[in-house]
C-alpha cells in the first residue's frame, strides 16, 4: 500500500509526488481539511517556537558573534 498527498480542485487530482506503478491499482481517496485552514498563522508559529528548545542555545551566549569573528574589518 502506498500513501501520497495531493490536491483535488474539483476536476483534477494532482499528486504531490510521482508514483510509478506496473499495473492499474484500486485507490481510496480521503478528503482532508481545507488547505486554507491547514496553514499555521504567524501567532501559532511564534507559539510553537516559544515552546521549542531549538533556540535555547541563544540564552547561554548572548553575543554569539563579535568583531573577533570578522576576517576583514570595514571602516565606516
Amino acid at each position: 500500500m502506498i500513501s501520497v498527498q495531493g490536491i483535488y480542485d474539483g476536476k483534477k487530482l494532482k499528486l504531490e509526488e510521482p508514483i510509478k506503478l506496473d499495473s492499474p491499482k484500486k485507490v481510496i481517496v480521503t478528503f482532508l481539511e481545507d488547505i486554507e485552514n491547514n496553514i499555521p498563522t504567524t501567532k501559532e508559529l511564534l507559539q510553537l517556537a516559544e515552546k521549542s528548545k531549538a533556540f535555547k542555545f541563544l540564552e547561554k551566549e548572548p553575543d554569539l558573534y563579535s568583531d573577533k569573528d570578522l576576517k576583514v574589518k570595514y571602516k565606516k
